[in-house]
């Protein structure tokens, strides 16, 4: 499974993000946030969460290994963030709207292969 977030579109503190998405791993429901853009089935065991906070972009794959620790304890010191990228003011409804809009617009774009 992969997820997308996007923390820029909510503005809550890192700590709230962090307990969010561990109920997530933890029960599988997948929150009323606006922060979660989407939720795709790419038939994989693990969790691939691309978290998006200021203008960093990191992906993390949570294996069996980590998800309790992932759950309890938060994704921040396995997702390598610098300290800036928490920094993250709730976006006005005209910002909210276009990273929206970007985000469908890369969802139609044909995947690059490497």
């Amino acid at each position: 499974m992969k997820v997308i977030i996007n923390r820029n579109l909510c503005g809550h503190p890192p700590f709230a993000c962090e307990k969010c998405f561990g109920e997530f791993l933890r029960t599988g429901a997948y929150p009323d946030r606006s922060c979660m853009l989407d939720v795709i089935d790419d038939n994989k065991p693990e969790v691939t969460a691309v978290i998006t906070s200021g203008p960093y972009t990191r992906e993390l794959v949570i294996t069996d290994d980590i998800r309790e620790e992932v759950i309890y304890d938060g994704y921040m010191k396995f997702a390598d963030f610098p300290d800036d990228a928490f920094e993250v003011k709730p976006p006005s409804w005209n910002e909210y709207r276009q990273m929206l809009r970007d985000y469908e617009a890369h969802k139609k774009e044909p995947p690059q292969t490497e």
